[in-house]
């Protein structure tokens, strides 16, 4: 009897089930995915760098096969689920997994699924379907790579994401109707693409990520779709690309792979309820401190002009790389805890308002930063941020002109598990990036609608078509 390797049972795994199986927790939870991500994508594309990106694929030409989010363009499947990918991650608004830390996966996955289905004609249960069994393959894959933390520090971005380019693999396979052999190769094909992370590249502390930075690093669309289009051509990869020796946790920095991982309780358990959501547009490091400066300034009637100081207290990477001043783009801002910090103080609603020009580059705004002092807290740092740490803690105590001392601990921001969106919190993000979009609201009332009965259209170009303002 021949034994099957382990990317042949997550082949099998992918092309066999069905959205029948699935349990109505993990149905319910990929439809607020799918919608928070086409929240981040309206809000994304009205920025500088979706602007040039779409002039590009504009200038590119192609196939009118596939939508562009927010933008009537129509472009080849594989340049919109490029471009997609890049407005859907472009404000840090995106979601991510906690325990195993992953960060990004629905800004590649779902532009994936949207495009290639739209491609395919898929429907709405097929675009579900395909994409729980995309975060199944990723949360799998970084559930073996299981770092320890040592390790984890020195590459964490390049293990986070280890398993990203195999999960749009297993998404775009699953819509085009691959088979177990030609799935199995299209991992193999997908394992030869050598991914840049962020990882591989040093940024100064004081100076943040280069300003095109998410729209160049680690773009594993292309690369996935490509190697499910030579798959179902008939071209091979290597099926023993997960095995236990075969080397891909020297690829991905891991000290203790353990290839077992990959296939237990397969259609049993669902790492993508882990998943959770972001109520402010930020790295996930900072949501803390930015709900509790939302807090405080909530609670007391605390405004920019009534603030003396306000002391961030954080874990110790944070202090080192996050204190970052007078940011001059909106990657430098978004890890910006001093320029956070002041937008919400300044009573700036979250998202793509947060980085324009005019704020960025505003001379009050610029000042008021400097009031804000990181300073590390000793138990936040011995919580960390490893590979299973489940918390984010920040401490925000803000003294006030008249001599008030205002105080907020927060561990669990809105949006994490133990503190979830409502569903009223996942429409109200929809609607707000729409209308900033310039989206008449007859067709975001269509859109949330359309979104909340995923399950029922037949051909997903029912949703793709309320993606472009009227």
């Amino acid at each position: 009897m021949t034994i099957m390797s382990k990317a042949e049972v997550l082949a099998n795994y992918v092309v066999t089930a069905k959205y029948e199986d699935l349990p109505a927790d993990v149905i319910a939870h990929a439809k607020k995915i799918v919608m928070d991500n086409i929240s981040c994508g309206l809000g994304g594309r009205k920025t500088l760098e979706g602007d040039v990106l779409l002039d590009i694929v504009k200038e590119m030409g192609g196939k009118p096969q596939a939508t562009i989010i927010g933008n009537a363009t129509r472009v080849s499947c594989e340049q919109a689920a490029q471009v997609n990918r890049v407005i859907t991650n472009i404000l840090d608004y995106d979601d991510d997994c906690l325990n195993p830390n992953i960060g990004h996966m629905s800004s590649l996955l779902v532009p994936v699924a949207l495009a290639i289905g739209e491609y395919a004609n898929a429907s709405g249960k097929d675009l579900i379907n395909a994409l729980v069994l995309g975060y199944e393959v990723i949360i799998r894959l970084r559930e073996a790579v299981d770092p320890t933390e040592e390790v984890f520090l020195k590459s964490f971005e390049k293990i986070d994401f280890s398993g990203l380019a195999f999960g749009a693999t297993a998404v775009a396979g699953k819509l085009l109707g691959l088979n177990v052999e030609q799935m199995a190769d299209a991992f193999g094909l997908t394992g030869y693409v050598r991914i840049k992370r962020v990882s591989d590249y040093n940024p100064n502390p004081k100076e943040g990520m280069a300003q095109w930075m998410k729209v160049t690093g680690g773009d594993a669309t292309i690369p996935s779709i490509h190697a499910v289009f030579l798959a179902q051509r008939g071209f091979s990869g290597d099926r023993t690309i997960f095995d236990q020796g075969r080397g891909y946790e020297v690829t991905v920095g891991s000290d203790r792979y353990d290839a077992t991982k990959l296939t237990v309780d397969l259609g049993k358990r669902y790492g993508m309820l882990r998943i959770s959501f972001k109520y402010y547009s930020s790295c996930r490091l900072i949501s803390s401190t930015v709900e509790a400066t939302a807090a405080i300034a909530s609670e007391n009637g605390i405004k920019a002009e009534d603030v003396e100081q306000v002391i961030v207290k954080v874990q110790k990477t944070m202090v080192d790389t996050m204190a970052l001043y007078e940011p001059k783009y909106m990657i430098q801002a978004q890890f910006s805890v001093p320029y956070l910090v002041t937008m919400i103080l300044m009573g700036e609603p979250t998202g793509p308002n947060w980085f324009t020009e005019d704020k960025l580059n505003n001379p009050r705004i610029k000042r008021f930063q400097h009031k804000i002092k990181l300073v590390e807290d000793p138990e936040a740092t011995k919580v960390g941020w490893g590979p299973k740490n489940v918390k984010w803690i920040s401490t925000v105590e803000i003294t006030t002109k008249d001599g008030r001392c205002l105080k907020k601990h927060v561990e669990h921001p809105k949006g994490e598990r133990e503190n979830p969106f409502t569903k009223q919190d996942h429409i109200n993000k929809l609607r707000n990036m729409a209308t900033w979009l310039g989206m008449k609201q007859s067709q975001i009332n269509k859109l949330i609608q359309t979104l909340d009965r995923l399950e029922e259209p037949s051909s997903i170009a029912e949703l793709t078509s309320l993606l472009v303002p009227d």
